[in-house]
């Protein structure tokens, strides 16, 4: 019997650059055929309509994972941001709690790494990692792609995506990572701003100027993350236990300049991706503004921009937050 599968530059010029053509999208919030070409894709796996829709099905069906029951969508669901409501997810195949909070998957195209470590070079080879995982989806490549091929439908939309006959893990990969790289927020009141569609009210304007003086070194506009890896003064030590996974960066790179540094995280969105950090430690924005203020632990890869912590006037912080609100993007979050 055939296996069923579920059908269903300087800011001002990045500015520019994203509302002219790089963010224009369909009502479907999925990046027109005009504007595919602006998301940025290895040469293998350029961007192109059918390849993404096949992607979002697949990314949505639950018959890729060891027993049917779970989809990548489980763990980065679209009301969240493309993230989870949990500190550490037991959604995957084996209900055991995991080891990191499942990252938000906003604008992930322009990363230069991925996974909180940075451990994936491209979105290509992060899809093996969740998909074969045995706390995860746990399937078996080989398996897998047997049933892909044994199914009447998902050979005919590879073949119509990829024009091929038999379907491989990597056609699999590249479908999957180009709906990813569509995952594009950039709806939100701020952005309205820059485009001269909304003003700040007095609270977030003031706001704003908060956000800039003291938390833009490394939640960059527009992305509002500069991409890269910084430890932020959550802990003083580090094991290699689990693969030396709570060493951050340094498990990577193996450099001890990088040990306890993990990456930045986008504030687009910010009140849909709670809880915050790399493992869900901290609840609420006043517990992460609290941790900034006072709790920050001193080692010698900390970033020197956090030395002396940070202070939040309780004014600034109602601003901030106020601030904060206006990256929301609603119909970022209603996609499915």
């Amino acid at each position: 019997m055939e296996r069923y599968f579920l059908k269903i530059v300087p800011l001002i010029g990045i500015t520019i650059f994203l509302g002219a053509c790089l963010f224009s999208c369909e009502e479907n919030r999925q990046a027109s055929v005009i504007s595919y070409q602006n998301i940025p894709a290895p040469e293998h796996n350029e961007m192109d309509p059918l390849k993404v829709e096949l992607g979002q099905k697949l990314f949505f069906d639950p018959h890729l994972s060891k027993d049917s029951t779970v989809s990548c969508a489980h763990c980065h669901q679209p009301q969240y941001g493309f993230g989870e409501n949990s500190s550490l997810s037991t959604q995957g195949v084996s209900h055991k709690p995991l080891l990191r909070n499942s990252p938000a998957l906003i604008n992930i195209a322009w990363a230069s790494g991925w996974f909180w470590d940075g451990g994936a070079k491209n979105i290509e080879s992060l899809i093996f990692g969740p998909l074969t995982h045995e706390d995860e989806m746990g399937a078996d490549l080989k398996l897998l792609m047997s049933n892909i091929n044994a199914s009447t439908y998902y050979r005919k939309e590879f073949k119509k995506a990829f024009g091929i006959d038999k379907v491989y893990s990597a056609h699999l990969a590249r479908a999957l990572a180009q709906y990813v790289r569509t995952l594009i927020s950039n709806q939100s009141k701020y952005d309205s701003y820059l485009s001269g569609k909304y003003q700040f009210s007095e609270k977030e304007g003031l706001g704003y100027r908060v956000y800039q003086e003291k938390c833009s070194s490394c939640h960059k506009e527009p992305f509002f993350t500069d991409f890269e890896y910084h430890n932020n003064g959550l802990d003083t030590t580090y094991s290699d236990q689990h693969e030396g996974i709570n060493k951050g960066r340094g498990r990577i790179t193996r450099v001890e300049e990088d040990i306890l540094k993990y990456k930045t995280p986008t504030l687009r969105n910010l009140f849909a991706t709670a809880p915050y950090m790399h493992d869900g430690r901290f609840n609420t924005i006043n517990e992460v503004l609290d941790h900034y203020e006072k709790e920050i632990q001193i080692t010698p890869t900390l970033d020197p921009s956090l030395i002396n912590g940070v202070h939040f006037e309780m004014s600034e912080r109602e601003n901030l937050i106020a601030f904060l609100e206006t990256l929301m993007d609603s119909t970022f979050l209603e996609l499915n």
